[in-house]
């Protein structure tokens, strides 16, 4: 162990040694259920949305509003949770956090006919939720005894993955064997754990002192801008984007709260959030690096289910078990992923996950009408282990990157990095989702028209229709309905072939992501481990 490494972990076993958990394993579970109960929280939401509107009668466009306002309060609460993580510390937060989720999702499904309720009730549980993946990281950083730090940092990772992967699943269970208030009231299952878990991992700690220049205004407008412009995200490709006056509204308030919440932090710095830490070269690498790894998820999150849908009209109940069963060798691979941070370079780690996910999906992109979801398995499971390779390194380098910079020294250091991590993950999320199906949209067009071009006076295609239209009349058609059966049948397979080709350019998009993310990854200085390498 090098004499920086040896330097940083000292003030980390130093600055705060009443804070370290006595209970490491209650801990992690802490940990895994705030992760979990954030992230699946919102995938119920977004996957059951069209089962709730069918259950309570209301239209796209109402129901459409109430995921957003889950994950636009999300976005809120982040900034925020800077302040009240250091008023009150990330015990009491989470503790007080999860008792008003649990009282919100219980409503949610009591209140949901009247969809201006329910959209209530979910602002308020996004508001809760919005604690628990900023906070859990804090904790990672603060209470774990550095020779389980690892299994933390892979059972965050795990969380997050298999979250993704299993909620679909879960969602249609829960309406094939229970029903759709189980969509909100599955926090009630997961909460009481991660009451339990905090009250008896993390240890209890005095009140923090309060600094007399605390203002909150920064803070407000950092989280009505951040909120505003997740707002204008998720709406974007529904509305038409700039065609749209309130997409227009929303980025141009964000825009301007952003700019007086910058100058506001210029003339009167925060006491509780301290800029200048997250002004590093490597930590604005990671951010950027966080924002595409978001990106890669969405291979089989939803170009996946897409193909499946769009070829072979799977049902999200079909098409779940498909995705569930990957959120087995996640598990594996985010557990030996952890140990092996004993021994291997975080980095390398990163770009080993990278290269992985890059080629799966360059492997995915040769799509075929005739695959099905078995044709994906091993595919999926390459992805799956490379996504957990990825997601673990890349929370332990920035865990390491910010240990080295003397984030332990100081509480605000730590919450405010928790914080920017937590913008850059939703965000993330949210654009790349967005980018992605306005991406697909535009191929989709471009296609059509070449195809367009090509089958229009084509005799093939004037073949193809004569054919059509003699199975259609020797079933008892006159000729001219045979002829009208043909075109469809011809402009359903135009339309497949259309959606196979966009769908394609999807899988090729997300492997030059995960190529740009090993670029970022050989730009990252080295930081000492958090684990000196080969002792566990």
């Amino acid at each position: 162990m090098n004499a920086l490494q040896e330097t940083t972990l000292a003030k980390r076993e130093s600055s705060q040694p009443v804070l370290i958990t006595l209970h490491p394993v209650l801990a992690i579970f802490g940990v895994l259920c705030g992760a979990l109960t954030s992230v699946l929280t919102g995938q119920l939401l977004s996957v059951g949305l069209a089962d709730v509107q069918g259950a309570i009668g209301a239209s796209s466009d109402e129901m459409s509003w109430v995921s957003t306002c889950f994950n636009t309060a999300t976005m809120f609460i982040g900034p925020l949770t800077v302040m009240f993580g250091a008023l009150f510390g990330p015990r009491r937060i989470l503790l007080w956090a999860s008792a008003i989720f649990m009282l919100a999702e219980f409503m949610s499904p009591l209140v949901a006919h009247n969809v201006g309720a329910l959209m209530v009730a979910q602002t308020v549980a996004g508001l809760a939720a919005g604690t628990y993946y900023p906070l859990t990281l804090t904790v990672l950083m603060r209470n774990f005894p550095l020779k389980y730090l690892p299994f933390g940092i892979a059972t965050y990772a795990l969380d997050i993955l298999a979250t993704l992967h299993t909620g679909t699943a879960l969602e249609s269970w829960y309406m094939s064997h229970l029903s759709w208030q189980w969509i909100f009231w599955n926090a009630l299952l997961i909460a009481p754990l991660l009451i339990a878990f905090v009250t008896f991992g993390i240890p209890a700690q005095p009140m923090p002192k309060r600094d007399s220049r605390l203002n909150m205004w920064g803070f407000l407008y950092a989280s009505v801008s951040f909120s505003l412009l997740y707002c204008a995200l998720d709406q974007g490709e529904r509305l038409d984007w700039f065609h749209s006056g309130t997409i227009v509204a929303l980025f141009a308030t964000s825009i301007l709260l952003a700019i007086a919440g910058l100058v506001r932090h210029v003339r009167q710095p925060h006491p509780m959030f301290n800029m200048a830490f997250l002004r590093t070269r490597d930590f604005i690498i990671l951010g950027a690096v966080l924002v595409c790894f978001r990106f890669l998820i969405l291979g089989p999150t939803l170009l996946l289910p897409r193909f499946l849908a769009l070829v072979h009209g799977y049902r999200p109940d079909q098409t779940g078990p498909v995705l569930a069963w990957i959120a087995l060798p996640v598990f594996a691979s985010a557990i030996a992923a952890g140990a092996a941070l004993y021994r291997v370079d975080s980095r390398l780690l990163c770009a080993i996950g990278f290269a992985t996910v890059g080629l799966t999906c360059l492997a995915s992109s040769h799509l075929d009408p005739g695959w099905t979801g078995e044709t994906f398995v091993v595919t999926q499971l390459i992805d799956g282990i490379g996504l957990s390779l990825a997601l673990v390194g890349l929370v332990a380098t920035i865990l390491g990157k910010a240990v080295s910079l003397g984030a332990l020294q100081n509480p605000i250091n730590i919450l405010t990095i928790s914080c920017w991590f937590q913008t850059c993950r939703l965000f993330g999320a949210e654009a790349g989702k967005s980018f992605l199906l306005h991406f697909l949209k535009v191929q989709g067009d471009l296609h059509s028209t070449i195809l367009g071009q090509h089958i229009n006076g084509n005799w093939v295609t004037d073949e193809q229709v004569k054919q059509y239209a003699a199975l259609s009349f020797s079933a008892g058609s006159g000729i001219g309905d045979a002829t009208s059966r043909a075109v469809i049948e011809l402009s359903k397979s135009l339309k497949q072939q259309v959606g196979l080709l966009s769908i394609s350019d999807g899988f090729v998009l997300i492997s030059i992501c995960a190529a740009t993310c090993l670029l970022f990854i050989g730009f990252l200085s080295y930081s000492p481990p958090l684990v000196p390498r080969g002792k566990s």
